[in-house]
């Protein structure tokens, strides 16, 4: 395999890490209807990605250790996009509060 194979398949992994981390915090969106949800964006995907990272970093490289690995991503997706709303919530006073 080639060295760009290589790297456009690493950069598909990372795409597809990223974007599970984004699922999590579309829902948040939606649930809070954008409000409250901004700072843990980046969190989230950056998330995504590292959680989808530390699969193989463990030791699992398999089939099985990607599909963990999609698993992992999502829940530290999940678990960012809880922090980030988490922290926003108590950075931003609202009116009335």
């Amino acid at each position: 395999m080639t060295v760009e194979a290589r790297a456009a398949f690493l950069a598909f992994f990372f795409v597809v890490w990223a974007l599970l981390g984004l699922l999590p915090w579309v829902a948040a969106a939606l649930w809070r209807r954008g409000r409250g949800v901004l700072l843990a964006l980046p969190l989230a995907l950056l998330a995504g990605a590292a959680g989808g990272v530390a699969v193989p970093l463990a030791g699992a490289d398999d089939a099985r250790g990607f599909l963990f690995s999609l698993g992992a991503a999502l829940l530290a997706g999940g678990l960012a996009t809880a922090l980030g709303v988490w922290l926003e919530g108590g950075l931003v006073r609202r009116p009335g509060e």
